[in-house]
């Protein structure tokens, strides 16, 4: 009886928190330029700058993404820096010339990369499992959290600006072997790029530590990438 008598407050909850979920959401799309303009993303180009706290290094930048789950980036190659390439399933690691199989963990973090990259457009066509995750403190503000489930990588924290609607940082939990660390990303200097505000300062931290910051000068949406570029042998993929 009491079950029964408490059904309807569970079923009401739920509902509210749906509506709130797609109001949220919604919001967000018309913020960076409008469900439509923003479903028509199918490739991002990036290029610019990175400066490397860890290595106390700065160089050149490109990322490649295009959908569905495809993902290159390039740190420092002028430096002889390193490349990720994400596949679908696949991924690969190492030197622009020399990539290896990734490893589990590079895996974990090249979907994570891959996936908040992908964001707002898995937002307009649902890609992600997405749950709201209540009001939660940011640089002094109460911002919108958004959690969304990512086949093959942990849970993405998402956290929303309460007035510009724009995604100020992702978050995520991983395990690295001597307990769990949060990796985030924080978004800044939203520009318009055709239709669509993209951030051109990308800020990222392992728990409190900064790691790295990523100053673009270009993006490009949309253009056609080398299907080498996603590639582990872009030599040998190019002559086939």
């Amino acid at each position: 009886m009491l079950a029964i008598l408490c059904f309807p407050a569970i079923a009401n909850a739920e509902d509210r928190s749906a509506n709130q979920l797609s109001r949220i959401v919604t919001s967000v799309l018309e913020a960076y330029g409008g469900k439509g303009s923003v479903l028509k993303v199918k490739s991002v180009v990036a290029k610019g700058t990175i400066t490397d706290f860890m290595k106390e290094k700065k160089g050149e930048y490109a990322r490649y993404y295009a959908r569905p789950q495809k993902l290159r980036i390039e740190i420092m190659p002028d430096q002889g820096g390193e490349a990720r390439v994400l596949d679908g399933g696949k991924g690969w690691q190492g030197s622009p010339e020399a990539l290896k199989e990734a490893r589990p963990i590079t895996m974990q973090s090249m979907i994570y990369q891959y996936s908040y990259l992908d964001l707002p457009m898995g937002l307009a066509d649902k890609s992600y499992s997405v749950s709201y995750g209540g009001k939660k403190e940011y640089r002094g503000k109460q911002v919108d959290l958004l959690l969304v489930a990512v086949n093959g990588a942990p849970q993405l924290r998402v956290y929303i600006d309460p007035e510009k609607r724009l995604i100020v940082r992702v978050a995520s939990d991983f395990d690295m072997g001597m307990g769990s660390s949060e990796l985030a990303t924080e978004y800044e200097d939203f520009r318009v790029v055709g239709k669509v505000l993209f951030p051109f300062r990308l800020i990222n931290y392992a728990g409190e530590m900064k790691l790295s910051v990523i100053t673009l000068s270009e993006i490009r949406i949309n253009s056609d990438i080398p299907k080498e570029k996603f590639a582990p042998d872009p030599l040998r993929t190019k002559e086939k």
